[in-house]
């Protein structure tokens, strides 16, 4: 084979299919509905109401599928009490992956339910306030936002969204700038923030209650001083969303559910219990 064809062929092989890798995210569930859809369709307690002279700015949920009908109920609720044209997704960078410890993605998302699409002009403000570049290999095999957003494209099928990955070792310069920034989005009711986050983690039953208690009377108060003390997966991106929500103003903390791994499973000898809470913030 001629040189010049050698040349042609390893660039289609190589280069081709990491073009078309990057027209968007992918996961191993971007094609498969059918998790979600039994989770949907499974039975669930009603969601819990929110008096009329408030509106739901932000929430808690889950990135466990094991407890996807928090995060059915918790989307349920939204959709009856808000329409939002953008939701800020934020979750924890487990794997340390990508070239920054604050992670942003302009690339839009395969779902099984269609292609969610991002809010460039939010990523931008975000991006120069925090002077992160786009750093989509962070979000690579990331559940936290991965697992959350087939459920944003059902429920709110016209909302776009701005994921933002934060590493445990985020520094606290860029960490308070997006702050500043995320409080500012926040005062455009068209604008949800989602915080994607587990709880207690690697402890029996009675050990992740009283931990989570904890948890609760601290997040309850948007109390961000006590926030590292916590048994949490995502301290910094509970830290970001407690304080722009003091920024914000007027806003009260709704514990929708709480529970864990081992009451789900049925299994109360479980060593290695995750704990989950839904919360709602209205104003």
């Amino acid at each position: 084979m001629p040189k010049r064809c050698w040349v042609a062929l390893i660039w289609m092989l190589l280069v081709v299919p990491y073009s078309w890798s990057r027209t968007y995210h992918y996961s191993s569930w971007s094609d498969n509905p059918q998790p979600y859809l039994q989770a949907i369709e499974r039975p669930a307690p009603h969601p819990h109401e929110v008096p009329h002279n408030r509106k739901i700015r932000a929430g808690i949920v889950t990135h466990h599928f094991l407890a996807s009908s928090l995060m059915v109920r918790l989307f349920e609720q939204l959709r009856d009490d808000i329409s939002p044209d953008t939701i800020i997704l934020i979750g924890p960078n487990h794997f340390h992956h990508g070239r920054g410890n604050i992670s942003l993605s302009s690339l839009p998302w395969k779902t099984p339910f269609g292609v969610v699409e991002v809010d460039r002009p939010k990523i931008e403000k975000i991006r120069s306030a925090t002077a992160r570049p786009d750093d989509t290999e962070a979000f690579t095999g990331e559940h936290s936002v991965g697992v959350l957003i087939p459920f944003i494209r059902y429920y709110f099928p016209h909302s776009r969204v701005v994921p933002i990955l934060i590493d445990v070792n985020a520094d606290e310069s860029p960490l308070r700038a997006l702050r500043d920034v995320l409080a500012n989005l926040l005062r455009d009711p068209k604008v949800f923030v989602l915080l994607s986050m587990d709880f207690s983690h690697n402890s029996i039953a009675s050990i992740a209650d009283s931990r989570d208690e904890e948890a609760e009377q601290a997040i309850s108060t948007l109390d961000v001083g006590r926030v590292s003390q916590l048994h949490v997966d995502c301290h910094k991106g509970l830290w970001l969303l407690l304080a722009a929500l003091r920024d914000l103003g007027h806003v009260h903390a709704d514990i929708e559910q709480h529970t864990n791994s081992s009451r789900i499973t049925l299994n109360p000898s479980q060593r290695n219990v995750t704990s989950y809470f839904t919360i709602s913030f209205a104003q």
